[in-house]
């Protein structure tokens, strides 16, 4: 039986109810022009994760998307979320003995001053641009805190994330130029703090990934490179899911006031919240050995693309997968960080930015309302609002 074909430009125009209607088609979907499969349903697709015979294959997918030099496709080929088994060990080893859930914990009453201090700033006005006023601006806030980056800097790594981001998309190749660029900026910067750190070491994750690196046996490129993918992954994609956040919950002002009231704790909000919609939308894998999925044989080679967004809002696992309810998130884990051997590692972070910032804006303001001029990131890849205008009323205290 043939299998249903996902169209881009139908994705792009409508995501979530194409793939429903694949799902109700079956399992699998061809994307031929790219000759990648989709997968659709969440046991697949979190089988699939923590299946071994699949690797991590960015630098295949943007081969396939058109770039296959360059500053990008290097630092991505030689990245260690690209790897397998004992290299990727090695390196998630060392990030395991530095980026601890202990040392976010500890970081949390400065992530909720933050929340409050930029709050602060548009609370009293009842309108805000909310990437601009406070997406953009928090999760590098607690990210740079955590591992050590001085506070003079600190405004430059949103830059240099937002255009890195636009690096994880099929449209990769229309900004590649931007995209080397600031990323050959991020990685001088990497190379010149962990240099700085070696010879006067403080009490940061910097200092102790450059010492423990160094007895682990990590080259400078490699150092740098890891750096350089904390500061990414902790900027680009909690600012998306915090844009994520406040759309969402902008029409459910229940939620938005449960919380508010103390009557519904940020935590399993924000588990919903990541099911219902991820900033990321999909992981690319590639068979290694032939694999045989929901009955259809695949040969080794073949490029995969794991639909998240697919796989959280299955109606066989998720009944009210279109209702944001945090009674589901609690019954069913999401698949928003991931399965298996590359489960993210900055997930303790990015949950205590989320709580901190939902908790505080809940607390602040009334639930609030877009307004016209809301701007997107293309549905695929990382995504977004890129714009999100807001109004709102003050809460009285």
């Amino acid at each position: 039986m043939p299998r249903p074909t996902l169209e881009m430009n139908q994705l792009l125009a409508d995501p979530f109810g194409l793939l429903s209607r694949l799902r109700a088609q079956g399992p699998l979907a061809d994307m031929p022009e790219a000759g990648i499969v989709a997968i659709l349903g969440y046991e697949d697709a979190r089988s699939l994760l923590g299946d071994r015979r699949l690797h991590a294959n960015f630098v295949d997918f943007l081969t396939t998307f058109g770039v296959s030099s360059g500053t990008f496709y290097e630092w991505m080929a030689s990245s260690p979320l690209n790897r397998e088994g004992a290299e990727h060990q090695r390196w998630r080893g060392l990030m395991m003995r530095t980026f601890t859930p202990r040392s976010v914990e500890r970081l949390r009453p400065f992530l909720k001053q933050a929340a409050h201090t930029l709050i602060e700033a548009f609370a009293a006005s009842g309108a805000c641009e909310f990437v601009h006023d406070f997406a953009d601006v928090f999760p590098s806030l607690g990210l740079c805190e955590l591992i050590g980056v001085p506070a003079a800097d600190r405004g430059r790594f949103a830059v240099w994330a937002n255009t890195i981001g636009l690096g994880f998309s099929p449209m990769v190749a229309m900004h590649i130029a931007e995209v080397d660029a600031a990323l050959a900026e991020l990685l001088a910067y990497a190379s010149e703090l962990a240099a700085a750190r070696r010879a006067e070491p403080r009490d940061d994750l910097i200092s102790r990934i450059a010492a423990a690196a160094a007895e682990d046996g990590w080259t400078d490129d490699e150092v740098r490179g890891a750096i350089a993918g904390l500061v990414f992954a902790g900027h680009d994609t909690t600012k998306n899911q915090l844009g994520w956040m406040v759309f969402a919950l902008s029409e459910r002002p229940d939620l938005w006031d449960a919380v508010g009231r103390g009557t519904l704790a940020p935590a399993p909000m924000v588990e919903e919240l990541l099911r219902y919609r991820s900033s990321a939308s999909g992981i690319g894998r590639t068979a290694s050995e032939p694999v045989e999925v929901s009955g259809c044989p695949f040969a080794a080679g073949q490029q995969m693309l794991i639909s998240v967004w697919s796989a959280n809002h299955d109606e066989r696992v998720f009944p009210r997968a279109q209702t944001l309810d945090p009674a589901q998130s609690l019954e069913t884990p999401h698949l928003a960080f991931g399965h298996g051997a590359h489960y993210c590692l900055g997930n303790a972070l990015a949950r205590a930015e989320l709580e901190e910032a939902l908790a505080a804006l809940s607390a602040r303001i009334e639930c609030p309302a877009v307004s016209e001029g809301a701007t997107w990131r293309p549905p695929v890849g990382l995504n977004g609002p890129t714009c999100l205008p807001l109004t709102f009323k003050p809460r009285q205290s």
